[in-house]
């Protein structure tokens, strides 16, 4: 896995599938880069999703901390998560980087099928992180790859930004640390987002064929190779489970 850099380059990055990203200081863009994939034509043959999730025996290696699983959630576009809507967030685009699989960010594509679990690193009283892991199956690999373009673009135009929610509970998060990452054969971008509460959180989205990963971990002491965390810039931690998921997708 090849890493460039703390934000996103706003000159010419191409992503593809096969390629290589470009990174560079985003106060100096004067528009976003362009994120290319060559399109795939051939959809995958329909399999389970709930294998593409981490285990915890998985979570514990690339993570360095046991823990253990949350129960599976699987299903069609429903299984979507609908906490927040564009129209009590602004700006309404940054609802993707600053929260997980939500339906008002998917839900305008071909999906196919969802599976997610969350995840709880430590023991049960007291867990040092915690995460959550989710796939999205679309209709075609041409609609993935399309889906993670527009949304890295997104991504990208929303470094630095702050996402404020006008509902109940409402509560900001700044989304900073945006970065266009190949892990293996695959495009992963991922970000930093800091609570008003004070909790850091990793995100990082990547796609494989006609899916699309989409993963959160909460601040913790990460050991290892890992080490930093959201609260230190670091999303290495995010882009690791991504890639085991994309890799298992093939």
């Amino acid at each position: 896995m090849r890493r460039f850099g703390a934000t996103v380059a706003v000159a010419a990055v191409g992503v593809c599938l096969a390629g290589c990203t470009v990174t560079a200081d985003p106060q100096a863009a004067e528009s976003p880069p362009a994120v290319r994939i060559d399109p795939a034509v051939v959809p995958s043959e329909s399999r389970p999703l709930a294998p593409i999730l981490p285990t915890a025996e998985e979570l514990s290696d690339l993570l360095g901390t046991a823990g253990f699983t949350g129960p599976l959630v699987d299903g069609d576009a429903d299984a979507l998560l609908a906490g927040i809507t564009d129209a009590a967030a602004s700006p309404p685009e940054c609802v993707g980087p600053a929260y997980r699989l939500q339906k008002s960010v998917y839900g305008t594509g071909p999906v196919r099928g969802v599976a997610s679990r969350s995840w709880a690193g430590g023991s049960g009283e007291q867990p040092t992180m915690s995460g959550f892991f989710g796939v999205v199956r679309f209709a075609t690999p041409t609609d993935a790859e399309a889906f993670f373009a527009a949304a890295a673009d997104t991504w990208y135009r929303c470094n630095g930004q702050t996402l404020v929610l006008d509902q109940r509970g409402g509560g900001a998060s700044r989304i900073t640390g945006v970065t266009v990452d190949h892990a293996g054969e695959h495009a992963v971008v991922s970000a930093v987002v800091m609570r008003d509460t004070g909790t850091a959180m990793q995100r990082a989205l990547g796609v494989a064929r006609d899916y699309v990963v989409d993963i959160e971990i909460t601040d913790g002491e990460i050991t290892d190779e890992l080490t930093g965390g959201a609260a230190a810039g670091d999303t290495r931690g995010a882009v690791a489970v991504a890639d085991l998921m994309l890799r298992k997708i093939g």
